[in-house]
């Protein structure tokens, strides 16, 4: 009874914290190649038998239309690097919130020390043409102080073993022998706990019907069948091929210049009696050329539009003298990167970041994961807004900050306040004055007494030692020497002002002090 109660738990934990991998799918199984015998009555009956659920045909015709053409595989490239080349920040849900950030320094853990995350990231962004992507979690008892489980391993799950035959048509994943890698007879729906389920796309057709892939297999055969077409066109038509002429009622003319013909394939040349003329023919293959040429054209560029949502990416293309077509298309490419970043974001930190958290019972909210932020212009956008609303007299509030950081893609926090600037000139505010001064009528030692402590309030904070030097000052030049000693590490370009206010100061209290003496 104890056994039977303990292969439960442990089943129960199995299911709970996966760490038995079901990922052992051997590629040898894998359906032969599609694409060589593929034509337009072929490639419908594939997706006619996708939309029964079976969609082992049309995923390994889309593994071989990916390996076979290398436009797709440089713009599906593009589209993944565009969010991997991007440094990854983790930040708390909240930033004021302790637990908060200790979840997200534990799961920036996580990431740091899992060493193929940058292939797993590749693999599920796959599903931006592919219908869906799914990974399985592998977790392994940690020895590290603080946690129970740490991330052993990310497996992508090969398409092969993707199903959708039941009868809802929902994704259900086929088991696969232990030993050999083959695929079994039984499949499974999938366990969220074990498995990562990302959609790269805003299609929302069932997965069964394809995906945004559907949409670039006909331009694909037509771009392969136009390089077909072409191959065979100059193989038929690229060499020069020879035209003879005779007399018209000249029979053994005419038999005699077909038979040189028939032999000039063998000898490389002809013989032939001067009365005869032959002559050498060149097809025009430089318009048939670019006829293929152009069609082609046409078929890359629709499968750019679809990957990376421009064309300018991939060709050179004159738009027109002070054209806004580019920066455009660029807007649109920087679009899908933001989304991108926002979907691969959403899918890490609610099925994996939450789920290590909660196994390592660890209490804060899953932290927001983030790829890069605004482009350069976007950025320096921002950054002119926020100067416009400091000169307006306003401020960031500090709950913003979380989202000015997300925008930018790096982490922004509030520095320390700049010193006061000396907008008004300077008063006399020798500290001794009151004291130095006799009580008398005079009316300007009356303003320099009223104005001393106003004039002691000009230099303040950082800027406080340049009162004590003006007193110890003996000369102007002194007093300089002095500023720009003391404020050594500061740039020339803030000195400057600081010691024009000061020569100022030191003169008029100069003046005051030597009126009140007298």
């Amino acid at each position: 009874m104890f056994t039977i109660k303990n292969k439960s738990i442990q089943a129960f934990l199995d299911k709970l914290i996966p760490t038995r991998k079901l990922t052992v799918y051997s590629e040898r199984y894998d359906p032969i190649s599609l694409a060589q015998d593929l034509d337009v009555d072929y490639l419908h009956n594939i997706l006619n038998e996708a939309q029964t659920g079976n969609t082992m045909r049309l995923f390994a015709l889309y593994r071989d239309v990916v390996e076979g053409d290398s436009h797709i595989q440089g713009e599906l490239a593009k589209r993944k690097m565009a969010v991997i080349g991007d440094p990854m920040t983790v930040q708390p849900f909240d930033k004021t919130n302790a637990d908060d950030v200790a979840a997200s320094v534990a799961v920036n853990k996580m990431f740091e020390d899992y060493e193929g995350l940058d292939d797993v990231i590749g693999a599920l962004m796959d599903s931006v043409l592919w219908p869906v992507c799914v990974v399985e979690k592998l977790f392994k008892p940690s020895s590290k102080p603080g946690l129970r489980y740490e991330l052993n391993e990310l497996v992508p799950v090969p398409y092969q073993l993707l199903d959708y035959s039941n009868i809802r048509g929902q994704l259900m994943i086929w088991d696969a022998d232990p030993a050999t890698g083959a695929r079994m007879a039984s499949r499974n729906a999938p366990d969220l706990n074990r498995y990562m389920i990302h959609r790269g796309h805003l299609l929302r057709s069932p997965d069964y019907r394809g995906g945004p892939m559907r949409a670039l297999l006909f331009w694909w055969l037509l771009g392969a069948m136009d390089r077909d077409w072409w191959a065979r066109f100059l193989e038929r038509y690229g060499s020069p091929f020879m035209k003879g002429k005779y007399n018209q009622n000249d029979d053994a003319g005419r038999m005699t210049l077909q038979k040189a013909f028939s032999n000039a394939t063998r000898l490389f040349g002809l013989v032939i009696s001067k009365e005869t003329e032959v002559e050498l023919v060149q097809a025009s293959t430089q318009q048939s050329g670019e006829a293929f040429e152009k069609f082609l054209q046409i078929c890359q560029r629709e499968k750019s539009k679809l990957i990376v949502g421009q064309t300018l990416s991939a060709e050179a293309q004159p738009t027109g003298l002070g054209s806004h077509v580019g920066k455009n298309q660029e807007t649109v490419r920087q679009d899908i990167r933001k989304y991108d970043a926002s979907k691969m974001g959403s899918t890490l930190r609610h099925q994996l970041a939450k789920q290590y958290l909660e196994i390592n019972g660890l209490p804060g909210r899953p932290p927001k994961i983030i790829w890069g932020g605004d482009t350069p212009e976007e950025s320096k956008d921002t950054g002119d807004l926020l100067v416009s609303i400091t000169q307006a007299g306003l401020r960031v509030t500090d709950q913003a900050l979380p989202g000015l950081s997300e925008k930018l893609g790096i982490e922004v926090e509030r520095g320390a306040s700049p010193p006061p600037a000396l907008s008004e000139p300077p008063r006399v505010f020798a500290a001794s004055l009151p004291r130095r001064a006799k009580m008398a009528d005079d009316a300007n030692l009356s303003i320099a007494r009223d104005g001393a402590a106003s004039l002691a309030l000009a230099f303040r904070g950082s800027f406080a030692p340049v009162r004590k030097l003006i007193l110890e000052s003996h000369s102007p030049a002194d007093l300089e020497q002095k500023i720009r000693s003391f404020y050594a590490d500061w740039s020339p370009d803030r000195v400057a002002p600081l010691i024009e206010e000061a020569l100022v100061a030191f003169a008029a209290n100069g003046s005051v002090v030597h009126e009140s003496e007298n």
